[in-house]
C-alpha cells in the first residue's frame, strides 16, 4: 500500500482530491471499508486539515482507492504548498 500526505481541496460524495508536495494533485475514491465515511470528508476540507492517505492504485479507475485517512502530524502547511 502506498501513502501520501497533503491537504484535501475537493470533495464530492466519496471522491476527493489531495494536493501533495510540489502542488501535485491526486484524486481518490473512498474504499467501501475505508477508515471514515464520505460525510466526514467535507469537515477535513473545510478545516484545511493535512491528512495522510493510505491507498492502492486501480487499473480500472481514474482515481486511487483510499483505504485509510488520518490527520497528519508533524507536517507544516507551508511544506505542502511549495
Amino acid at each position: 500500500m502506498q501513502s501520501v500526505e497533503g491537504a484535501i481541496t475537493l470533495v464530492q460524495e466519496g471522491r476527493f482530491a489531495v494536493v501533495a508536495d510540489g502542488g501535485r494533485v491526486m484524486r481518490f475514491l473512498l474504499a467501501h471499508d475505508a477508515s471514515l465515511e464520505p460525510q466526514d470528508l467535507p469537515f477535513l476540507k473545510r478545516d484545511q486539515r493535512l491528512v495522510r492517505v493510505d491507498y492502492t492504485e486501480s487499473s480500472r479507475l481514474v482515481a486511487h482507492v483510499a483505504h485509510t485517512l488520518r490527520v497528519a502530524e508533524g507536517i507544516s502547511p507551508e511544506r505542502i504548498e511549495q
